[in-house]
């Protein structure tokens, strides 16, 4: 709780000789509770103590968004106040009232601060099981003067005056690789979009300018190193590591920077990943492997019906690797696809989507072979 007063005004205050005309009292709103977003937008609440028998001059932040601003005297709406722009600075103005104290609250919007998701993650082939795992968030303060502030983080957007589209999407090759089973319902989306709150535990102090890192989370977690191959899209095996979520806190989407055995070896999105469930962090390409994929198509005038096109497919994969590898496989077959045929066999899931689960041997090759009928 503030209270600003002028020096005269506290001193007519200690003698008892408050004036029947409305003194002034200035006071410049800084945030005591702060709600940060992902989208350069914040929630500010003061709160201040200002004499009742002065006219109050709260001068605002810039970069307020003026008709957020809600102001409370005792815990009810203030049913009249003015804003004033007329000096070139955005001023509250407050009449003054009855009471001897007022106990204002205002609350707003604000632009000007921002934060973001920062990840890394180490693994190497001594621990394949684990990944060392390490989240901290990014304050980017370009505009507030904090001191001591009790400050959230919202992995979330929020939109002055409609939907914030998504900033990040999964990957299809991370989605194709699929998830375990978790219990976790979807996100609701409107105006407001947020996925979780982590509200820091200790207050913060920062001037204008500076940016401010603290860490969310830091340790091993439960990881799987996959291999997949898209065939339809990719002339490469990915490696993807799915790496539970261990931790006691949700991790926000966001981009994750890779290390293996020490060396730096890119960066990727990883989704919102809940308590318990799975993110995917794309981390390169299998080198030692070549893949292949020939597809032919033959036209049909015999046959009956509409599917009168023969689509023939063979997938490659040939391994110059010391080591056997288990890699997942996964093509797609048009709309009007039927009469399958297959010289393996092959799982159909959604999306008109297949998947073959195989064993590559080390320094040999492996074929898959299938084929549809489709219209032309």
């Amino acid at each position: 709780m503030k209270t600003p007063v002028l020096v005269t005004l506290a001193l007519l205050l200690l003698t008892g000789a408050l004036p029947a005309s409305a003194d002034q009292v200035h006071y410049v709103s800084q945030p005591d509770e702060l709600v940060i977003f992902l989208n350069d937008v914040a929630y500010v609440r003061d709160t201040l103590r200002i004499p009742g028998g002065a006219e109050a001059r709260i001068l605002l932040p810039p970069q307020i968004f003026q008709d957020t601003l809600l102001v409370q005297d005792g815990g009810e709406r203030l049913g009249q106040y003015r804003i004033n722009h007329s000096g070139g600075d955005i001023l509250l103005l407050l009449e003054a009232a009855d009471a001897e104290l007022r106990d204002i609250t205002l609350e707003y919007l604000t632009a000007g601060i921002r934060w973001k998701p920062v990840y890394d993650m180490a693994f190497g082939e001594a621990d394949p099981a684990n990944v060392a795992f390490n989240f901290f968030a990014e304050v980017q303060n370009d505009s507030l003067a904090l001191e001591d502030v009790a400050v959230t983080l919202a992995a979330g957007n929020v939109s002055i005056s409609q939907q914030i589209d998504s900033l990040s999407t999964v990957t299809m090759n991370q989605y194709i690789a699929g998830y375990q089973e978790s219990g976790t319902a979807a996100l609701a989306q409107g105006a407001v979009t947020i996925q979780y709150i982590y509200p820091l535990t200790d207050a913060v102090t920062a001037q204008p300018g500076e940016t401010l890192y603290t860490q969310l989370f830091g340790g091993n977690l439960p990881a799987r190193r996959l291999l997949l191959w898209n065939a339809r899209d990719e002339r490469q095996i990915t490696v993807i590591y799915k790496v539970e979520n261990a931790s006691a806190v949700p991790l926000a989407e966001g981009i994750v920077r890779s290390y293996q055995d020490g060396l730096f070896v890119g960066s990727d999105f990883i989704e919102f990943t809940p308590v318990g469930s799975e993110g995917s962090v794309t981390v390169g390409g299998v080198q030692d492997v070549r893949v292949n994929r020939v597809e032919t198509t033959t036209y049909h005038s015999e046959w009956l019906f509409e599917q009168d096109t023969l689509h023939e497919i063979t997938l490659t994969l040939t391994s110059f690797s010391q080591e056997d590898l288990e890699v997942e496989v996964v093509d797609f077959y048009a709309m009007t696809a039927g009469g399958f045929a297959f010289s393996g066999e092959a799982g159909f899931e959604p999306g008109n989507r297949l998947r073959w689960h195989l064993t590559l041997p080390a320094g040999e090759a492996a074929e898959i072979a299938y084929s549809y009928r489709a219209e032309s």
